[in-house]
């Protein structure tokens, strides 16, 4: 196998368990605000939503034309 590959392989098993073990709290302020968010009406279902294809397609364009380019040691 690559060894590179395989390096970001072992960091990726090492995230994962990482992660098994992480923990963390919301806050109740957290919270709330995310309520908040939810709340609003451009999230509700059936908002209009289509002022995000315009920034999508600029996204897109802007990458159309990229080149890979090999790594260099």
């Amino acid at each position: 196998m690559d060894p590179e590959l395989e390096r970001a392989l072992q960091g990726l098993d090492a995230a994962a368990e990482f992660a098994k073990s992480y923990r963390f709290e919301l806050t109740e302020d957290y919270l709330a605000l995310v309520a908040r968010v939810e709340a609003m009406p451009e999230n509700q279902s059936g908002a209009d939503k289509s002022g995000v294809w315009p920034a999508l397609q600029r996204y897109r364009a802007f990458f159309k034309g990229v080149e890979v380019v090999p790594r260099t040691p």
